[in-house]
């Protein structure tokens, strides 16, 4: 994809993540993020960014994708899962996002689930088998669930589309999808112990779930930047954000791992030096992992986004029971 040119001055301010950055950006940037790291070091020092001190586990997983690049969904690696059941996959080290397609009846296998997963329906319809109950999924649909539950899926009359979150990555799908990891690859890490937002096995309506306004420092209250729904399990979290027109959010960073997929409208994202367009027709997908720098800048449609942040963030998780107490 083509790189954004953009001489920008982001304001000095301190965004929702505790962080502050504040420098004229004009690079044209580095497409090549080969030894991104060390290039993020520098532009760290250069906008005298602190990060939140957290260890986050290591895991053997081989990614997919590279670093801080722009795929969109269709050129992701496509998994078969069964006859009329496919999905495109990217993930990081501690997650993996599936977006699944089932044509009208096909049936999705039973399987035991080897970690969490938390699936959001986007269209069509299905009925969920788990551990023997039969739960209906229509569109806006959540659902959590944990590991050890036995699931089964069958699409109804017109198919389903949805995305699923796994943590950790399921390595079955990873060997799907071409990259290889041996029978005895560990993909696990340390339980994080975190207190899920969702109860497993209950089906939640997207749009009842809590609305979290986010509000840069120095901005009116009354108009937040964006709104965003998280939701979380013990290790994994999802935070879907919509971004108003012609907003932007600071260069920042953080530990935790950050792969996001972009739903609807159009945006910029800026990764260390460099600044990629992102769409919502193609359903673009970036791994952002620990550590890299990144901001956002939205287009005149705004933009509305998917974040799969391992491990779970305190401060998310802060930002939503402050706002949940107000309520």
């Amino acid at each position: 994809m083509g790189i954004a040119k953009h001489d920008l001055t982001w304001p000095g301010c301190l965004d929702v993540n505790g962080l502050i950055a504040s420098a004229a950006i004009t690079d044209e940037g580095d497409t090549d993020m080969e030894g991104w790291e060390a290039r993020n070091a520098q532009w760290v020092e250069k906008l005298s960014l602190k990060i939140r001190a957290r260890v986050v586990p290591d895991t053997a997983v081989v990614l997919g994708v590279e670093p801080g690049a722009v795929y969109p969904t269709e050129e992701l690696p496509e998994i078969t899962i069964a006859p009329g059941v496919t999905a495109r996959a990217s993930w990081g080290q501690g997650s993996l996002l599936e977006t699944l397609a089932m044509e009208p009846g096909a049936e999705y296998p039973e399987h035991e689930l080897t970690g969490e997963a938390i699936t959001r329906v986007l269209s069509g319809s299905a009925t969920c088998g788990v551990d023997g109950r039969s739960l209906k999924l229509d569109p806006g649909s959540v659902l959590y669930l944990t590991e050890g539950t036995k699931r089964t899926l069958r699409a109804g009359s017109e198919g389903l589309r949805a995305l699923e979150v796994f943590s950790p990555v399921r390595v079955d799908h990873l060997n799907l999808a071409g990259v290889a990891h041996g029978e005895d690859a560990d993909v696990s890490f340390p339980d994080q112990g975190v207190e899920p937002s969702l109860e497993p096995g209950v089906v939640y309506a997207f749009d009842d779930l809590q609305r979290t306004p986010i509000v840069l420092p120095g901005m009116d209250a009354d108009a937040p930047t964006a709104h965003a729904r998280f939701m979380w399990g013990r290790n994994v979290m999802l935070s879907f954000v919509s971004m108003a027109p012609d907003s932007s959010f600071p260069m920042h960073l953080h530990p935790e791992d950050q792969l996001m997929i972009v739903l609807r409208g159009a945006m910029e994202e800026g990764i260390i030096d460099t600044w990629l367009p992102m769409k919502g027709d193609s359903l673009d997908v970036i791994l952002q992992p620990g550590g890299m720098i990144h901001g956002a800048r939205m287009s005149p449609l705004g933009a509305d986004v998917l974040d799969v942040v391992w491990p779970v963030r305190p401060d998310y998780v802060a930002l939503h029971q402050k706002h949940a107490s107000r309520s």
